[in-house]
């Protein structure tokens, strides 16, 4: 058992190692003249930082920019700090925000709005919390974008630590991502398995974030980051990493009840997601926490205790290397099993929280992801907020399918996990029998966690009685950017333009089927007005 303690510890050790050579500060611009930028901030109730945050951006020299501040109904004086720097700087624009509607997250909706006022080339999103750290640091995060190939840039910021919590746990974040991301591996493909960004600081090429369809891809979510770098890459786009600390500074979270509550906030989309929380529990707590407990409570052999030894001697010299590099206390690495322990007990507790409906409240809002609403009211509506993305996928019998909007009639999708297939019928039955042709049904399969060798099989299996396209979504290409997290099945009434106009979910009730019907109703009538004129 310790020998494969020792592994476990070996992995992020080397892995750090060889990262450590790749994760690169940006250089100084070599030219004159780079892209204008756009700064742009979602706030809620930080009067405490905004203020800060905008005076840093304002000290940038040799950058056109501008910055856009969207105020997420503060009940503190943010928005009043916004506006007196705006009366002296017309660089500085506040946008009075309303709330995210249903299905959205506060930030993402805030994003999206603050990209829809964006007036220059490239996009820089960054938290109330960060600094820009010199009147060079903007100017150097506009030139990366003279790589013309480049469209999403992210970087965790240097991280000021004022408390042992925050110096225990916020560091785990290089830990987590220079210990399992090969950047090499990154650099060299546009997988969206090696997909990476810090929410902190992200830098999107304008064009690009609107054609992938930006922050509205990840409107559920309060860990877009890696959402938005998933979808870039599914797109084909380049993504990149940098080393922040000389450009950008933060104080992500003030003591320890910040620290538990911010990291348990989005714990079911990180390390805590559906498809890491084993691999990622094993690995970090044999290779991280469990030598150092049997090395104190354990009776271990001379051959064990060694093993044991070297586990937790490779842990807490990997955490020091990057203590070391990325200048924070070296008292974190010599807590570094008590951190990591502390780690997975938080990302476990929040997703429980999310998985029963409760997900950790922040910021004096509660907060509510989209398969909340789901587990609690069975149904939502996003009435014309979302859009649908496009389909390209075979059919269970190898067809290939490609759905792009504008399309020629409304479109009906059911999509469903394995244990969703059984309510399928009772959805596609009575809307077939109400509408016939004037409806395009497709199913939509979640079918990313079957193995390759079952592929045959599962088609097999859906072609046997289904009268409909169901689309096999084999690779997460489109289930992740329509379909609620741990989701069963799900509904969608889907405008002719792409625009999401109803989304239910579980079994229809009683209600449900009018409600689907009145909706399509609706679009055909709208339609049929349209082509009358």
């Amino acid at each position: 058992m310790m020998m494969f303690c020792s592994a476990s510890a070996a992995l992020p050790a080397v892995m750090i190692l060889a990262n450590l050579s790749e994760y690169n500060s940006l250089p100084e611009p070599m030219v004159r003249t780079v892209p204008s930028v756009s700064v742009l901030i979602p706030a809620r109730n930080e009067e405490l930082n905004i203020r800060a945050a905008i005076e840093s951006v304002l000290q940038s020299e040799g950058v056109n920019f501008q910055v856009l501040v969207w105020d997420d109904g503060s009940t503190d004086a943010t928005a009043e700090i916004v506006r007196s720097i705006a009366m002296k700087d017309d660089r500085v624009s506040l946008l009075e925000g309303t709330p995210p509607p249903l299905g959205w997250a506060g930030k993402p909706f805030g994003c999206w709005s603050l990209a829809q006022g964006a007036k220059n080339d490239i996009l820089v999103f960054i938290d109330a919390d960060v600094r820009l750290r010199g009147s060079e640091a903007l100017a150097r995060i506009s030139a990366a974008f003279l790589r013309p190939e480049l469209d999403l840039l992210s970087g965790v910021p240097w991280q000021r630590l004022e408390t042992l919590s925050e110096v225990m746990i916020i560091p785990l974040i290089h830990f987590v991502l220079l210990g399992f991301l090969p950047l090499g591996r990154m650099r060299a493909t546009t997988d969206p398995r090696f997909a990476a960004a810090c929410g902190q600081l992200m830098v999107f090429r304008k064009r690009a974030y609107f054609e992938v369809g930006g922050h509205e891809i990840t409107r559920g979510s309060f860990h877009e980051g890696i959402g938005l770098a998933r979808a870039f890459r599914r797109a084909g786009k380049l993504t990149d990493l940098f080393d922040a600390t000389a450009v950008a500074t933060c104080r992500m979270y003030s003591g320890a009840g910040e620290v538990w509550r911010g990291f348990a906030k989005n714990a079911h989309e990180g390390l805590a997601s559906p498809k890491s929380v084993i691999p990622f529990s094993i690995l970090l707590f044999c290779g991280q926490v469990l030598p150092l407990l049997c090395l104190l409570f354990g009776n271990l052999d001379n051959l064990s205790a060694r093993w044991a030894f070297m586990s937790l001697t490779l842990g807490v010299a990997a955490r020091g290397a990057l203590a070391f590099r990325f200048k924070q206390p070296l008292v974190g690495a010599l807590l570094q099993p008590l951190a990591v322990g502390f780690l997975l007990l938080n990302q476990w507790y929040g997703a429980l929280r999310f998985l029963v409906g409760k997900p950790v409240g922040w910021r004096g809002r509660s907060l509510i992801f989209a398969g909340s609403l789901l587990l609690a009211s069975g149904n939502f509506a996003v009435a014309g907020e979302a859009r649908c993305p496009d389909l390209d996928l075979q059919d269970q019998a190898g067809v290939p399918h490609s759905v792009r909007f504008p399309r020629d009639r409304p479109l009906f999708i059911v999509a469903a996990t394995r244990s969703g297939t059984g309510k399928i019928a009772s959805w596609v039955k009575p809307i077939k029998e109400v509408f016939g042709e004037r409806v395009e049904i497709l199913g939509l399969a979640d079918v990313r966690n079957v193995p390759s060798v079952f592929h045959g099989a599962v088609r097999m299996m859906i072609k046997d009685g289904t009268q409909w396209p169901v689309l096999m979504d084999w690779e997460a290409k489109v289930v992740p950017n329509l379909c609620s997290p741990d989701f069963s099945i799900e509904v969608f009434v889907v405008d002719e333009k792409g625009n999401v106009r109803l989304c239910l979910a579980g079994a229809p009730s009683t209600g449900d089927l009018p409600k689907v019907i009145a909706e399509i109703n609706a679009i055909l009538s709208k339609a049929k007005g349209s082509k009358a004129k």
